[in-house]
């Protein structure tokens, strides 16, 4: 009777406390390679660079498409641009932010992200389609 209970007892900490993601699939999945955030006039212009890998003879290509959206906040931003794409915008993966902004410090908590290559530059969305 112990041992029911004490097995009881795991499972019910474990369903509690232990959080299991819910499944997506990878075609359902933008997967975001790079960040642009513009600042002018009291509005955010908040531009996604998703990577798409295309197999061919010679090996995996890159594709690209892009997104894009214009809030008042960085938070409505991403908000909105989570309702308007089809795929589940993944940001874990981003290698880089490009920004004209004096600190990257507000959009990384906003995207709740973690990169080294931060880029300050003033025109955005041209360094974001060049940078690799």
């Amino acid at each position: 009777m112990k041992k029911k209970l004490i097995i009881l007892f795991i499972l019910l900490f474990i369903s509690i406390f232990i959080h299991i993601p819910k499944y997506v699939e990878l075609n359902n999945l933008a997967i975001i390679d790079g960040i642009g955030v513009y600042y002018k006039d009291n509005s955010y212009y908040i531009y996604l660079k998703e990577i798409i890998p295309i197999k061919d003879q010679l090996g995996i290509n890159k594709e690209y498409k892009y997104y894009y959206v214009k809030s008042k906040d960085i938070e409505s931003g991403i908000k909105e641009l989570n309702k308007n794409s089809k795929k589940k915008l993944y940001y874990k993966s981003c290698n880089y932010i490009v920004t004209n902004m004096n600190t990257s410090s507000k959009i990384l908590n906003s995207f709740n992200i973690s990169t080294k290559k931060i880029y300050h530059n003033k025109k955005v969305l041209n360094k974001l389609k060049k940078t690799n």
